[in-house]
């Protein structure tokens, strides 16, 4: 399903790699945890399977495609197939749990018959069948999870990424969350989860893969988060560098990325998805990867891009209705000038 060979990424103005020579295979099926310190490659990791970035050397096959070869014009069909969850939910501010779901089905140009059966089962599924009205801001940090859960997977991807989606919840929220993922793992999708949660990953006793400064030290079946490699950051058996090389600074340009055929790529799908970027933890370099006023979009095509804060408002999104009993016609009137 997802396979590493030989990848190694550096990023510029960074002295060492991001990751070095890593070989990594992920099962159709697998539930994998993404552990290590700050700024040891995780997030790296989950870039390049979303095509976001692409390696130095090596290559990244994910549904056995290699991704070197996918053209920029077939990036946003690649990652509708890929679910997407943030630890700071990303939710639509202005929309209903109902919406935010929705929404993701809007974007793909999925018929409003399916789409008043799909949003329904998923507010099921993630037990919020009652709260399909309630607008973000009224919902409990894990119900607001929850949504995001619904709504990556209310597609049925192949592949969950879930990039600390505990890291904001408390202990028994979290193990809410992890039930759920779990539920979805059997359902046949690749669950691969970056987390710091010691808790979670104790608990879970799945496949865990470590990353120490960018190089995989441990690969077990059914692994705890701390172990006894003696190289390992988070076991206490090795210091902490403080290596800040994960993910570039917001305002790098990574050299291996074709810039322009993304730009086209996104232009060419449009945007419909607007959400708030995560505030950068100074203290998490996976984390802070993600700051400098970027927010994630979601093409029409389905897909998840970065693009400046300032390029994307509000008012420039398809509006979608409020959730009602007669809903005809609500998918089609949202998008009446641009049918894609």
């Amino acid at each position: 399903m997802i396979r590493f060979d030989d990848v190694t990424k550096t990023y510029a103005r960074s002295a060492e790699p991001a990751l070095s020579h890593v070989d990594l295979e992920f099962d159709r099926g697998d539930f994998v945890f993404l552990v290590g310190a700050s700024g040891s490659g995780k997030s790296t990791l989950m870039r390049l399977v979303l095509k976001e970035t692409v390696p130095s050397s090596g290559s990244v096959y994910v549904a056995g495609r290699d991704l070197a070869r996918l053209p920029s014009s077939k990036i946003p069909v690649h990652r509708r197939g890929i679910g997407m969850v943030f630890q700071d939910f990303r939710l639509l501010p202005s929309k209903t749990a109902y919406q935010n779901i929705e929404f993701a089905l809007a974007v793909i140009g999925t018929p409003r018959k399916q789409v008043r059966r799909l949003v329904p089962e998923m507010l099921e599924m993630v037990g919020l069948e009652d709260k399909g009205k309630r607008l973000p801001h009224e919902l409990s940090g894990g119900e607001q999870q929850r949504v995001a859960i619904a709504r990556a997977y209310v597609n049925r991807p192949a592949i969950l990424l879930a990039d600390e989606p505990t890291g904001n919840l408390d202990p028994a929220t979290s193990e809410g969350i992890l039930e759920l993922l779990a539920e979805i793992n059997e359902q046949g999708t690749t669950v691969v989860m970056a987390t710091h949660d010691q808790g979670a990953v104790d608990r879970m006793s799945r496949r865990v893969v470590e990353l120490v400064g960018g190089v995989v030290v441990r690969d077990e079946e059914h692994g705890t988060y701390q172990s006894d490699v003696p190289v390992s950051v988070i076991s206490g058996a090795a210091g902490d560098a403080e290596r800040d090389i994960d993910d570039p600074d917001a305002d790098d340009v990574d050299p291996d990325v074709d810039h322009d055929a993304d730009t086209e790529a996104d232009s060419d799908t449009g945007t419909g998805f607007e959400t708030a970027d995560a505030d950068a933890d100074a203290a998490d370099a996976d984390d802070a990867a993600e700051a400098g006023e970027r927010i994630a979009v979601v093409s029409r095509a389905g897909s998840f891009a970065v693009t400046p804060a300032a390029d994307v408002l509000e008012e420039d999104l398809p509006e979608v209705p409020d959730p009602v009993e007669d809903r005809a016609d609500t998918i089609d009137d949202a998008f009446e000038e641009d049918p894609r």
